[in-house]
């Protein structure tokens, strides 16, 4: 499959200024505000840049802020399917692997599988915090070793120092693409069933 020109990224995670910061680090420079209070962001960002000739477009929703009622989960996620249209090519996790907890394990599936059923296999787990490899499986944190498994990009580490792990993900971007044999996710956007519920809960 060709290099991907008109690459689209969504950000998940519970840490606002922490998905901004990211963005800002995709895109190469300051454009998201990653100091600005959760209640002056709007439900969900959109920023394009362009790096070394291909197109990024930056989502962050906001999808798992703390105490966030599902009727504005769910307009979230249909905002967000709007603005990425025609499909997302892959979901950035980001979240600090020692307070993720196993109802934030749950939690981003409810919200990925309100995207898609197959949101997981486009999903690449980046942690934000100096974690080295073997600490990182040699840890007690099985929420976190649990949601990697299910993530069909598997896992990277944040830097601002260093930005290999953003051309990693584009790699293995276009290597779930591949594997999956299609252009971009596509969102069907479906109602809540049984499953999503218990994932909830």
């Amino acid at each position: 499959m060709a290099t991907v020109s008109d690459l689209r990224i969504v950000l998940i995670g519970k840490n606002g200024s922490e998905n901004r910061r990211v963005a800002n680090t995709i895109l190469g420079r300051a454009v998201f505000d990653s100091e600005a209070p959760y209640y002056l962001q709007q439900s969900s960002d959109r920023i394009s840049g362009e790096l070394e000739g291909r197109k990024i477009t930056v989502f962050n929703p906001h999808l798992l802020q703390p105490n966030f009622p599902q009727g504005e989960i769910i307009d979230g996620v249909r905002d967000c399917v709007s603005l990425s249209a025609p499909g997302p090519h892959v979901f950035v996790l980001v979240l600090k692997y020692n307070n993720f907890t196993e109802d934030d394990r749950h939690q981003v599936k409810y919200v990925l599988n309100l995207f898609s059923y197959q949101a997981m296999k486009h999903t690449i787990v980046l942690t934000t915090e100096d974690v080295q490899h073997r600490s990182l499986f040699t840890s007690r944190n099985n929420s976190v070793h649990d949601l990697i498994k299910e993530c069909g990009g598997g896992y990277l580490r944040f830097s601002t120092v260093s930005t290999g792990w953003r051309y990693e993900m584009f790699r293995r971007t276009e290597e779930i693409l591949k594997k999956e044999s299609i252009e971009f996710l596509i969102c069907d956007n479906r109602p809540i069933s049984q499953d999503d519920e218990r994932e909830r809960k």
